[in-house]
């Protein structure tokens, strides 16, 4: 999961009746409970230090945290899943970091290991996924499911 998704997610499973304010105001809670749905089945979790980050900057910490418990359920899912670290060095030498940033451009230097261990990647971001798409890369907007004809 990209961190937008991530964020919903957490916020989802912490406080569900506080979907739709803070860092999910785009979000509904059927769109949490779809996410939900759609990754309780996953045999594993893959995730990055650049979208963990950016999720747990999202989600505060201490008298800063956003939801109560967010980031203690954060942890909990970090310890759960497997992480896959790529040097920023790295990163910022593909052509892609000048117009997605670092975590987009980090995970479209996992696309190669992405589509070889068919892994979903869940975004909201629309350039994001679009790229990765083009690619041949398993992936999910979750801003589609605000409409209820796309998948």
């Amino acid at each position: 999961m990209d961190s937008g998704p991530l964020v919903l997610f957490l916020y989802g499973i912490v406080r569900p009746d506080l979907i739709g304010t803070g860092k999910t105001k785009s979000h509904t809670e059927n769109m949490f409970l779809r996410l939900r749905d759609t990754i309780a089945p996953a045999v594993g979790h893959v995730s990055l230090p650049n979208v963990l980050s950016e999720a747990s900057n999202h989600l505060g910490s201490g008298k800063q945290q956003a939801v109560p418990g967010a980031a203690e359920a954060l942890a909990r899912y970090i310890l759960s899943l497997s992480e896959v670290y790529k040097p920023s060095e790295t990163v910022v030498a593909l052509e892609e970091y000048q117009k997605v940033g670092l975590s987009d451009a980090a995970i479209i230097l996992c696309s190669p290991m992405l589509i070889q261990d068919r892994v979903v990647v869940f975004t909201q971001d629309f350039d994001l996924y679009n790229r990765l798409c083009h690619i041949g890369v398993d992936c999910r907007n979750i801003m589609h499911w605000r409409t209820p004809s796309r998948g």
